[in-house]
């Protein structure tokens, strides 16, 4: 996996979100999630089965690092043994604010994207168990996600097919670059749909307002990629998350949906200072 460019998307996701898990209980709750999604279980041991030796090689580190007991021998390929009295789960999943690093351990363990350059989506996270795939599904539908589940050979399934909610989902588990690679796509693609269905329009004002859109968004994306967020007030990163989210939206439209979220009122001149700002500071970084 050192050639980041060979990877796939899920390795790319994998790769970022077990970065993400540093502190002690951050790591338990990601290593308790790849038990969960990932382990079949004996009398004594929860039995994991890693395929990936970079993968396999974080989760040893911090299996360690917590203190956590396990068995591992050399002859044993992808095999990890985790005593039992380690992991207690509960049905209902109230771990607060670690149930990031928990999901993201679940995706760890057991999930899967198509690739970002499919021409269709989906997100899959697969189990040997009924039971865990319907807890894992109630958990996040219960946060509007939309899983179903489908049983393939002796795995059970759950699955997303949606751009937006596969975005939703990496936004829940911490992968904030995977986040912005896809929604740059799904930008970009919008883009191209909207060209090609309006016909009745001067197409080169159109194509104008369009390039003027994907290089707002792309300099946000930089802001983000690169940590410059300390460089703009709250206000004008609300403002940049809802150009993201919102990428086709007039500049009066998203000037609304601010005025919405912060009960504060924003003027047209003023967004539009902040983009300047956006565009200026993303020039000066880039030459630096």
């Amino acid at each position: 996996m050192s050639n980041q460019k060979n990877l796939s998307f899920s390795s790319k996701i994998k790769k970022e979100v077990i970065i993400n898990a540093k502190k002690e209980q951050e790591n338990y709750f990601f290593l308790k999630g790849v038990v969960f999604a990932n382990s079949q279980e004996d009398d004594n041991y929860y039995i994991l089965n890693i395929k990936n030796d970079y993968i396999k090689g974080k989760i040893l580190a911090k299996l360690e690092k917590n203190k956590i007991s396990f068995v591992t021998r050399p002859e044993w390929k992808h095999k990890i043994l985790i005593d039992k009295n380690n992991f207690v789960f509960d049905d209902d999943f109230d771990y607060k604010e670690y149930l990031t690093f928990f999901f993201s351990g679940v995706f760890v363990g057991s999930g899967s994207i198509s690739s970002k350059d499919s021409t269709s989506y989906h997100l899959e996270i697969s189990t040997l168990s009924e039971e865990k795939s319907n807890l894992i599904k109630e958990k996040l539908n219960s946060y509007d996600f939309n899983f179903n589940i489908l049983r393939k050979q002796k795995r059970f399934v759950l699955y997303i097919k949606k751009v937006d909610e596969l975005l939703d989902f990496l936004s829940a588990i911490g992968a904030k670059k995977a986040w912005f690679e896809l929604q740059n796509l799904k930008i970009h693609r919008d883009k191209d749909n909207v060209l090609n269905r309006i016909n009745n329009i001067d197409f080169s004002n159109l194509q104008k307002i369009a390039d003027s859109s994907i290089k707002h968004i792309n300099n946000i994306n930089f802001v983000f990629e690169n940590n410059l967020e300390n460089l703009f007030t709250e206000d004008q990163l609300v403002f940049f998350r809802l150009k993201i989210e919102n990428p086709w939206f007039s500049l009066n439209d998203l000037v609304n949906e601010q005025s919405k979220e912060t009960n504060k009122i924003i003027t047209k001149s003023g967004a539009n200072h902040w983009l300047r700002k956006l565009d200026k500071i993303v020039l000066e970084y880039k030459n630096k």
